[in-house]
């Protein structure tokens, strides 16, 4: 086969192959490297944004742990807001929310909120601290979950246990709760929750919520990965050991918490969070929750037992790798075209066998790159035989080369056969993309080391004089700066703060230079304040000078000045200088390190903030300590002198006592005096009251004393006390008397009589003074005896028999006894009730009512004859028990009143009821009878409901129910009015319907309610007597089973169909049968329908939504009705009329039935 193919093919086909060979050896190897190193960056850049956001979220967490540690130390908390920390516990809620604190308590939490008031409740108090200490809402709780008090007040009653075991975890240690998602607001929230102990020894619990939708932010920041990376938070379930991710996803945000189980061997993406949980590192490969290869990092937060995974898809983060495939083919195409090319050129230009490059061509397209041949020929044989060479001489030093680049070798030397050799240049390209991006990784992974170890330095401070020592040496190291300076921001003085060098090191020693600059001042000023970095080589000649013993004195190349910045606030800056210029990578890792370096300087200060309290205290207690010494030693030196006064003063004690004990006394008979005596300022404040004030009106001398009263007179009563100050000062020589009420300290108002004298010329007193005494019960005793001289008054003017019964004895009965006995009262009083001459069975029936007086202090009544001189009588008789001031049961007001007429009258009305209702009844059977059975319908419609309700006895609205071969005639009528006059409305309605269809054979639903306008309109007479607007509504349905057919016709009354699902109504015409003739009434329309099993239809009397009830004591509606159908109509209609039945009665609750209730329902 060989020996057909022409020379010119084969220098083709072996230029290609070589060209082939070449490329694609290049390729792979360029490829896998690349592949490598993009994944190892991925990796390194996962690992970063997993510390970062792990280091947040601890961060987070942390600040919560702080805030009840806070709470936890809070003496308000503990002592629960009481005036008396050590409150008996027998009353937890009385204990936490009740009075202020003692005046001599110093409070732990005047630290948080100095501005909180003694008096507050508890839930304000929690509220001041939710604000300050940045929380979300604040729960404070009884061991068992019992709120005690919240900032939600959506929080009440007993607070459910999050995941089943907070409550008692926390009360060991601080536990952060299940992450739980709100339904409604669509967040997620977690409890931080702390036990704390008060005063009493009761055991509490502090929930603090927190709304994660905040910190959830940071995870939607998807900077560095691509479209397809996300981070991930997850949970492990204490009690079931599954895994619950706790954070919104990437591809579905709305999602619920989803939960993954360990143990389930088919869920690989589980996987990557287990070893996190137990303190290792995930894997770099792993399998996503879509089942995509991905690279992942995974971080562990400690304190709210959370793991945090950020992932990639593999797919992507290859991408980029993959991107040179195309690069690679279209170099691999460019080539073979131009060897093609080239090789066509040569061919041609043969002519005969070329024997003397045969072998040398041979060993070529073997792939073997042969020495160059011997003596050429001048012709064009020998120039091609030269250039063969030259071109195999080529290909092994592209061979050489791309093998060298394959071993890492990029700085081998290599030169193109010329500016237009395609192949070398591209060998070239790619050597000069490897070596970039080597240097590129290379450089990365410095900063990330440096990063790393710097990170070790900063944990083994906590001074920032000891710090900056240590990172300018390190750094100088680093990025071979010769001096370096580390400044801190001093904000002693918040509205000048200055820059202060605290370490400076140059030629690896320690310098000792002092120097401060304010903000804007000098280069470093300048980057504090512009918050920017700035590198500068052009140094001015005055601006630092390095001395070296070697060098002598030299000025810095270059200046490197870069802030410290977190938060948006400068904590302090670094100042390098160097002899040659810094390079964009050392620029780059000192920028770096400033963001670590200023979260490290923010923490020590409020380190050093606190040590530094922490010393003041520890200093100000030793001084404390030393005064103390010094107030012992001076006491000794008192006690000395005071038993030298002792001797001397005794007799002083004995003339003191005396007046003591005179003082005693007056003070026992002032405070129990039956009056207040109080001396006012001329501004009518209290400079003096009597201590009877706190026996009569409940308040403290020292509660009154300073202040005015006015404010506990009672509204009605202000202008009266200040009547008394305007007539004293008008009058000083008179007294004044004036009666008015007075809140007393519990609450309530007493009469207060006050007299009131101006003693202001008085120098002993200077002022108002006046007695007040309590005249409550005086007025109470006063108005009870007008109240019995009206209620004399009144019985003796009364028309019932009132009698009042003491013990046994009759005390008062009104004249109105002389009418039923024709004796005078005075016969009966003070005589006992069983001697007095009355018939024994009123004073059996007197007796009996009193008795149950006597057992139960209420009011009792009862009904008894009552035999007098008119004859016999009926009486109704009302026992009202009368108590005096101990409550106690005193006597029983008997009233009788005489109801023998009413008493007719009822019995009347009862016999006339009897007729009535026995007529009502009969109409009933009589309607019963006429009325369909329901075997017959249920027969024709097996699958059919009548919910029928009458309102009274008989019914205004009735089913109609007609047969005639395969056509079924159903309708719903509804008369005018309910009771009897609809029931005989309702009579007219069912003869006529009959006689239209039975005897008249009239079938079309709408010509049937045309006749039967027609009857019911002659019937009544309604076309001669307009004054007579009786008529009816109706709902009539024609149907056809073997056809499927429905024909309708209504008036006022709609039919509602559920077809496949989708409801339909047809309404009926907007007038009705009967009630005279109106203005544009038509005939009435016929409706027919098509349906199909499953379908169903729908029609009642306006009883059903007309009825009032629900909360508002609205209609039920036809709205409501037609979501009701929609909701049964693919149930069975026996189970449907129980739902239409319940909904409808639950409706109506207890208000009154509205009208006749009839509902059909038929499903086909």
């Amino acid at each position: 086969m060989m020996k057909s193919i022409n020379i010119s093919t084969k220098i083709t086909l072996l230029i290609l192959a070589i060209s082939l060979v070449a490329v694609a050896a290049i390729s792979f190897f360029s490829f896998d490297y690349h592949l490598k190193a993009n994944q190892e960056k991925f990796a390194t850049n996962l690992g970063v944004i997993a510390d970062n956001r792990a280091a947040y979220f601890s961060n987070y967490f942390e600040r919560a742990g702080t805030a009840i540690k806070i709470l936890q130390n809070s003496d308000r908390v503990k002592g629960g807001g009481s005036a008396a920390a050590a409150a008996p516990a027998a009353d937890d809620m009385a204990a936490l929310m009740g009075g202020a604190p003692a005046p001599d308590a110093v409070s732990g939490d005047t630290v948080l909120n100095t501005s909180v008031s003694t008096d507050q409740s508890m839930s304000d108090y929690l509220s001041s601290q939710k604000y300050v200490l940045g929380v979300d809402e604040i729960t404070l709780t009884s061991a068992t979950g019992a709120v005690l008090a919240s900032t939600d007040p959506a929080v009440k009653g007993n607070l459910v246990d999050p995941d089943g075991v907070t409550f008692d975890r926390a009360k060991s240690n601080l536990y952060f709760s299940a992450i739980l998602r709100d339904k409604t607001k669509k967040n997620y929230y977690t409890y931080a929750v702390g036990a704390v102990t008060d005063n009493a020894g009761a055991q509490h619990l502090i929930f603090i919520k927190l709304d994660l939708n905040v910190p959830y932010k940071v995870l939607k920041s998807y900077q560095g990965l691509g479209t397809t990376g996300e981070v991930i938070i997850a949970r492990e379930d204490p009690m079931s050991r599954k895994i619950a991710l706790v954070s919104p996803l990437r591809s579905d945000t709305t999602a619920a918490i989803q939960l993954l189980d360990p143990k389930d061997p088919k869920d690989k993406f589980v996987a990557a969070f287990t070893p996190v949980f137990e303190g290792k590192n995930a894997p770099v490969q792993g399998v996503d929750y879509h089942g995509h290869d991905v690279l992942q990092a995974g971080r562990k937060i400690n304190l709210a037992n959370l793991a945090l995974l950020v992932k990639i898809d593999k797919e992507e983060a290859d991408g980029q790798a993959s991107d040179l495939t195309a690069l690679f083919v279209y170099a691999a195409l460019c080539i073979l075209a131009l060897s093609t090319l080239l090789a066509m050129m040569f061919s041609r230009s043969l002519t005969r066998p070329l024997y003397g490059m045969r072998n040398t061509l041979g060993l070529v397209a073997q792939g073997v790159l042969p020495e160059s041949s011997g003596e050429k020929s001048g012709d064009e044989f020998g120039q091609m035989s030269t250039k063969v060479d030259e071109l195999v001489q080529a290909l092994k030093n592209s061979a050489d080369f791309a093998q060298r680049i394959g071993e890492g070798k990029y700085d081998t030397a290599f030169k193109p056969a010329s500016d237009n050799d395609i192949l070398g240049m591209s060998l070239i390209n790619m050597r000069n993309n490897l070596i970039e991006n080597e240097r590129r990784d290379k450089e990365r992974n410095w900063i990330v080391r440096g990063v790393a170890e710097i990170s070790e330095i900063l944990r083994m401070h906590d001074s920032t004089d000891e710090l900056g020592e240590d990172v300018i040496k390190f750094i100088l190291a680093k990025i071979g700066a010769i001096q370096g300076a580390f400044y801190i921001v001093n904000d002693d003085d918040p509205k000048h703060p200055v820059i202060e060098i605290r370490a400076s090191h140059a030629y690896s020693r320690k310098k000792y230079l002092k120097g401060k600059f304010k903000f804007a001042e000098g280069l470093v000023g300048q980057a504090a304040a512009e918050k920017d970095t700035i590198l500068r080589t052009e140094i001015p000649s005055e601006y630092v000078t390095i001395t070296s013993g070697i060098l002598g004195d030299q000025r810095p190349r270059c200046i490197l000045i870069v802030p410290l910045i977190t938060n948006e606030e400068v904590y302090g800056v670094l100042e390098f200088a160097g002899f040659q210029k810094f390079d964009p990578s050392q620029v780059n890792f000192v920028k770096e390190l400033s963001l670590i370096l200023a979260r490290t300087i923010f923490n020590i200060k409020v380190n050093e903030r606190t040590r530094k309290l922490l010393a003041e205290s520890q200093e100000m207690s030793n001084e404390l300590k030393e005064k103390q010494e010094v107030l012992r030693q001076n006491a000794e030196e008192m006690q000395a002198t005071q038993e030298e006064l002792q001797r001397s003063n005794q007799k002083l004690e004995e003339q003191i006592e005396e007046v003591n004990r005179t003082q005693s006394r007056m003070q026992l008979l002032l405070e129990n005096a039956s009056e207040v005596i109080t001396i006012y300022e001329e501004d009518e404040s209290i400079r003096y009251i009597s201590p009877s004030v706190e026996s009569i009106l409940g308040y403290g001398q020292k509660e009154m004393i300073g202040r005015s009263d006015i404010d506990k007179v009672h509204p009605d009563h202000r202008d009266t006390f200040r009547e008394i100050f305007r007539k004293m000062k008008a009058s000083p020589e008179e007294e004044v008397t004036m009666q008015y009420e007075y809140r007393a300290k519990d609450g309530s108002f007493m009469w207060i009589e006050s007299t009131g004298r101006n003693l202001m010329s008085n120098q002993a007193i200077h002022g108002f003074i006046l007695n007040s005494r309590d005249i409550t019960e005086r007025r109470r005793a006063e108005q009870e005896q007008r109240m019995r001289s009206k209620m004399q008054a009144l019985s003796e003017n009364s028309l019932d028999l009132i009698t009042r019964l003491e013990g046994e004895s009759i005390s008062y009965i009104n004249p109105v006894i002389e009418e039923y006995t024709g004796k005078k009262p005075a016969s009966f009083l003070n005589q006992k009730v069983k001697e007095v001459e009355l018939d024994s069975s009123i004073l059996e029936g007197w007796l009996k009512v009193v008795e149950e007086v006597n057992n139960t202090n209420e009011k009792a009544s009862a009904e008894m004859d009552f035999a007098s001189e008119m004859g016999k009588r009926v009486m109704q008789v009302n026992a009202i028990p009368e108590f005096d001031e101990s409550n106690k049961l005193e006597s029983v007001l008997v009233v009788s009143h005489d109801i023998t007429e009413r008493k007719m009258i009822e019995l009347e009305i009862q016999n006339k009821n009897k007729k009535i209702t026995e007529s009502i009844n009969y109409a009933k059977r009589i309607q019963n009878a006429i009325l369909p059975n329901s075997r017959v319908i249920n027969k024709a419609l097996p699958d059919s409901f009548i919910l029928y309700k009458p309102r009274d006895v008989v019914s205004g609205d009735f089913p109609w129910f007609v047969q005639i071969k395969d056509d079924i005639f159903i309708a719903a009528v509804d008369c005018t009015g309910h009771g009897v006059p609809g029931a005989l409305l309702s009579l007219i309605g069912y003869f006529l319907l009959n006689d239209i269809v039975r005897s008249r054979k009239i079938t079309e639903p709408g010509k049937i309610l045309d006749l039967l306008d027609e009857g019911v309109t002659t019937t009544l007479r309604q076309d001669e007597d307009a004054t007579t607007k009786d008529g009816m509504d109706i709902a009539l349905c024609k149907i056809n089973m073997a056809a499927g057919e429905v024909e309708y016709a209504g008036a006022h009354r709609p039919l509602y169909i559920m077809k496949n699902g989708v409801m339909d109504e047809v309404k009926g015409n907007k007038f009705p049968i009967g009630g005279g003739i109106f203005k544009n009434q038509t005939n009435f329309t016929n409706t027919k329908i098509k349906l199909e099993k499953g379908d169903s239809i729908y029609f009642s009397s306006d009883g059903f939504p007309d009825q009032f009830g629900g909360t508002e004591g609205r209609k039920f509606g036809p709205k409501r009705t037609r979501e009701i159908i929609e909701q049964v109509h693919k149930l069975p209609m026996q189970t449907a009329m129980n739902t239409f039945d319940e909904q409808w009665e639950g409706w109506r609750g207890d208000t009154k039935q509205t009208d006749d209730v009839l509902l059909i329902g038929i499903k086909f």
